[in-house]
């Protein structure tokens, strides 16, 4: 397998084949390694097997989705955004339909084999020569620092460019592994610990592992402290035998878990049962119970507004459990307002790389040129996909980055 290539990219998936792609489109030889036996594992379990490959956000809202790293993506989404990325599909034979409650884009087919197939018949038709099973244990530097290839296999394959797409950590059964996390380290490159997110949440509190299987259908969800957010994120919250998960509670896990440390054991969230209602408006419901219906135990009249057993659990905090209205007296009903409002929950992990869909961290934004993604102190290697330290909420925004970012790259590998 020795030999030479133009461009070199490591890992082939949604990233690194979008980078293939658009390298060998302009006329260079491009050779793509995948450790594992087959290409784009983790893109066939995504949206559950359907793919949400995109968005359908207006273009002037998505940088605000990635948040803190939301003015980086810009160059990238400006030249492969969600459009241009269900145009490039459909020309591949990939049709696709935008989910009407959330925006989310799928494939008319709803099958991700169908995404997979078209990307690897793409890179085939652009002359990508494609490697699996084949690690890359390192890459090759000359004297003056500047890439040179790469060596995998056991062979050496010079390259003018490198593209690391072996994205991060999540899911390593289906190839993150961080492999790609050392091969930057090596390289010199920075690189912000990672971290799990869009990954469900453990609580120390036991009370909502009775719940599992209960969802909130429009709860809301925020980090308690100061200066934190008050309106936090808003949609289906699910109980879990472990804690907590849903898309609210996972588009928040990111930033928790990088919280959470020697430094900080606990991260506290509170969740309101209706992202409508404040505890002020949960007493003056009670108020009203008091008058019409003070006769009934709180929890049988409080599960008429949420499943029974969250009333259960809830009024039994707030020591109300068989307690009719009339009888349960200002205090303890103030007190439930209060849970129904934003019930604290106690963060103590998150379940782990096994159970997150994405990282946070990895290769740091200012070692790179967010105009081509190439380093800035290592010419010929770019860093894209979940490599790099950007990460964005549930609903096609991963995906579009990583089209993207393979995209800018795998033209800037191209040079002028």
């Amino acid at each position: 397998m020795d030999g030479e290539t133009d461009v070199a990219v490591v890992g082939c998936g949604p990233a690194g084949l979008m980078a293939a792609v658009a390298a060998g489109r302009r006329g260079q030889r491009v050779t793509a390694f995948e450790r594992l036996d087959d290409p784009g594992r983790k893109l066939l379990a995504t949206g559950g097997g359907r793919c949400n490959l995109t968005t359908a956000a207006p273009p002037e809202a998505l940088p605000a989705a990635y948040g803190r790293q939301g003015r980086f993506a810009v160059p990238a989404l400006a030249a492969l955004g969600p459009e241009a990325i269900r145009a490039f599909f459909l020309r591949e034979g990939v049709d696709t339909v935008v989910q009407a409650d959330d925006g989310c884009v799928f494939p008319r087919s709803q099958r991700a084999a169908d995404v997979l197939t078209a990307l690897r018949r793409a890179a085939e038709q652009a002359g990508v020569r494609l490697i699996c099973g084949t690690p890359v244990a390192h890459l090759t530097r000359s004297a003056g620092g500047a890439i040179t290839g790469v060596v995998a296999g056991g062979c050496q394959i010079r390259a003018r460019a490198v593209v690391l797409a072996a994205g991060g950590c999540a899911y390593p059964a289906l190839g993150s592994d961080g492999s790609g996390f050392a091969l930057a380290r090596a390289a010199g490159v920075r690189v912000i610990n990672p971290v799990p997110a869009l990954v469900p949440l453990v609580t120390s509190e036991t009370w909502p592992h009775a719940l599992s299987g209960i969802v909130l259908e429009r709860a809301r969800i925020r980090i308690l402290g100061k200066g934190e957010h008050k309106a936090g994120r808003v949609g289906p919250v699910l109980f879990t035998h472990r804690g907590i998960s849903g898309p609210p509670v996972l588009d928040l896990s990111g930033e928790v878990s990088a919280r959470l440390g020697a430094d900080t054991p606990a991260v506290t969230l509170a969740v309101s049962v209706r992202a409508d209602r404040q505890a002020t408006d949960w007493m003056r419901l009670f108020d009203g119970w008091g008058v019409r219906l003070g006769r009934r135990a709180c929890h049988n009249v409080l599960s008429g507004e949420m499943p029974r057993a969250l009333a259960e659990a809830l009024c039994a905090q707030s020591g109300l459990m068989d307690v009719p209205v009339a009888q349960a007296g200002r205090k303890r009903l103030e007190a439930l307002a209060a849970h129904c409002g934003g019930t604290p929950l106690t963060v103590t992990a998150t379940e782990g790389w096994n159970r997150a869909m994405v990282t946070r961290g990895g290769v740091a934004l200012d070692a790179l040129d967010p105009d081509s993604l190439a380093c800035k102190r290592i010419p010929g290697l770019f860093c894209v996909g979940e490599l790099v330290d950007l990460d964005g909420p549930c609903g096609g925004y991963n995906l579009t980055w990583a089209f993207a970012s393979g995209w800018l790259a795998g033209m800037s590998a191209c040079g002028s």
